[in-house]
């Protein structure tokens, strides 16, 4: 049965993601979704496995027809774990900007 109360939207964006684990030693990654909803993602991570509960910043690029485009940052929890990516939760609270964060990218 489907539990969702928000729509997906099968969108494919790239995605920089970090994660700092308990021994405070950042983590980052260049992934893209799979899809995305106002409340969360899912992110294609390339084999590399999370665990649930693990704490995400995460970073989408969002393009407009002009070319230009915008970065939106979020923190998230991964809720469910595949083989081929993770779902995340947004903590809902988000910031808009226009240019890239601090992404070795």
């Amino acid at each position: 049965m489907e539990r969702r109360v928000v729509t997906r939207y099968n969108l494919q964006v790239p995605a920089h993601v970090e994660i700092v684990p308990s021994d405070g030693e950042v983590q980052s990654f260049e992934w893209k979704t799979r899809d995305v909803s106002s409340s969360g993602a899912f992110l294609l991570t390339e084999g590399h496995a999370l665990e649930n509960g693990t704490d995400l910043k995460v970073n989408l690029f969002l393009n407009s027809f002009s070319g230009a485009g915008s970065w939106v940052t979020m923190n998230g929890r991964v809720v469910r774990s595949e083989s081929e990516g993770v779902g995340v939760c947004f903590d809902g609270q988000y910031q808009f900007v226009s240019e890239a964060p601090d992404l070795n990218m």
